[in-house]
């Protein structure tokens, strides 16, 4: 970046007005004078600004070129076979082998059974998004120190959390010298930039070891989600479990469904920003995990990176997971495929338009 830099004025300007921002809190947690903080998502100036560059830097919805961080972070751009996906080195089905993670995760429990690895291992903090004990299904981060505190937070919220601010609680506030991070493909983007370029963050850059990203399609904005649920007929707390399984978004308690739609029902929900994102198998992460291109009760992993590779192999040789090789050719990928490429197509559709 050359010249002067951009500022918290032109992040509200370029970002928040148009309905970008992602409330990934990668702002606030860069400030130097923790002057920025969000309000219901929203960044705002709390003090004063000093005009140093660094929220506009390191924003994902910001100035993100593709290929000059698939260059910096891997040292090379995707290949044709890797269009849809990104850049990876191997796909797995993954199951976790221990019932008391499976009793608690999503799918396969591929995620809570590497971290719980992890924490066991070189890790000393996760940081992954739990629940605000005075709101409803409110998500909020989370610094989980052990496996307990980790499995407490298990399971998908469909409902942003400001997954920087919960890393910048891990360094500056627990002291965490080697963490892993859990968050949707805008949250990888958000930590990658902080960690790289002229206006790169140190301290997280040095104490994030691992980078797991969740593939994802949109969440919902809290509010609208609250208030649909309870138009349906659907008490939230009553709710242990939410899931999107083949086009619908369903609603379980103790096992059971108490709520089953057709995902169109939910799109009104869905936060402006998810419209202009086009990624939606979290390209910029060291494992990305989901449920879609395995059998039920097994989770997909994309391998990215050494880090990422590790990670996985360490946790199979401990015993906590299975694995099993997907080839790139495999017809369960098809849909996983299908739903990148329309991410990808809908968003710049997205942004041209509201150009």
């Amino acid at each position: 970046m050359s010249g002067r830099p951009k500022i918290f004025g032109h992040l509200m300007t370029e970002v928040i007005r148009k309905g970008t921002c992602v409330s990934c809190g990668s702002c606030a947690a860069v400030c130097p004078v923790n002057s920025i903080e969000l309000d219901a998502g929203t960044p705002k100036l709390a003090g004063l600004c000093v005009a140093c560059g660094m929220c506009y830097a390191n924003c994902p919805s910001a100035e993100f070129d593709v290929e000059a961080m698939e260059t910096q972070v891997y040292g090379r751009t995707r290949s044709k076979e890797e269009a849809d996906i990104g850049v990876h080195t191997g796909i797995y089905a993954v199951r976790a082998k221990d019932e008391s993670i499976t009793e608690h995760a999503q799918d396969g429990g591929a995620v809570s059974a590497v971290l719980s690895q992890f924490l066991s291992g070189v890790g000393d903090g996760v940081v992954v998004t739990g629940l605000d004990s005075e709101g409803v299904w409110a998500p909020k981060p989370v610094v989980a120190s052990t496996e307990k505190e980790l499995l407490d937070c298990a399971g998908t919220k469909y409902t942003s959390s400001p997954t920087l601010i919960g890393v910048d609680s891990a360094v500056t506030e627990y002291q965490k010298e080697k963490i892993a991070v859990v968050g949707t493909p805008c949250q990888m983007r958000g930590l990658r930039k902080v960690e790289t370029g002229e206006f790169a963050e140190a301290k997280i850059n040095d104490a994030v070891d691992l980078k797991v990203g969740l593939f994802c399609m949109e969440t919902f904005n809290h509010a609208s989600f609250l208030e649909y649920l309870e138009n349906a007929e659907v008490d939230p707390s009553d709710v242990d479990k939410f899931e999107i399984k083949n086009g619908r978004f369903i609603a379980l308690q103790g096992g059971e469904r108490i709520h089953n739609v057709r995902l169109s029902k939910v799109k009104e929900l869905i936060r402006p920003c998810c419209h202009s994102c086009g990624d939606f198998t979290s390209e910029f992460a060291d494992l990305s995990v989901g449920n879609m291109g395995s059998p039920d009760g097994w989770s997909t992993v994309v391998v990215r990176t050494e880090k990422g590779d590790k990670a996985l192999k360490t946790s199979e040789k401990a015993g906590l997971i299975e694995i099993k090789l997907i080839a790139e050719d495999d017809e369960a990928l098809a849909p996983v495929k299908k739903l990148a490429r329309k991410k990808r197509k809908d968003a710049a559709k997205y942004l041209k338009e509201s150009s």
